[in-house]
């Protein structure tokens, strides 16, 4: 299909668990990069001034880096449910056909948008539901045999 999502976060179990996996490596990275390059430079820094000066000067200079890397942080978290989508969408979709499969026994073929990932489940999941509904129509037709031939006998 080529619609466009309406809608980001659509499955906020999978989805909040992945950004809060990303925040949690964001901080870490974020933190690390932090201390090792003022450690670094604090210690290789102009042996001229004391460890707490160059300490201060080099915590200045990690401003700079600091706020862009803060900047980015926002594009990267909407990047990654935007991106989040093309596996999450497919099953949240996927879930609302089985569901209708389950208490209606027939429901309309499952489809994905071009770019979702595992797009064949689809495919696979309309064969089966192919099946049920053949089924279905199998065992309404042996019923109305049933009843057809009970009518037969009892006269």
């Amino acid at each position: 299909m080529r619609f466009k999502r309406k809608q980001n976060f659509v499955d906020s179990s999978v989805q909040g668990a992945l950004l809060r996996r990303i925040f949690l490596h964001w901080c870490t990275f974020f933190f690390v990069t932090l201390i090792s390059l003022v450690l670094m430079q604090t210690l290789l820094g102009d042996p001229g001034k004391t460890v707490i000066e160059r300490l201060k000067f080099e915590l200045g200079e990690f401003m700079f880096i600091g706020m862009i890397l803060l900047a980015l942080f926002p594009a990267f978290m909407l990047d990654t449910i935007r991106f989040s989508n093309r596996f999450v969408g497919p099953i949240v979709r996927l879930r609302r056909h089985i569901r209708e499969l389950g208490v209606q026994k027939n429901t309309d073929h499952c489809t994905f948008r071009d770019n979702d990932f595992w797009t064949e489940v689809a495919g696979e999941y309309n064969n089966v539901a192919d099946l049920v509904r053949r089924q279905e129509e199998e065992i309404e037709s042996l019923k109305q045999q049933l009843q057809g031939e009970s009518a037969t006998t009892s006269c």
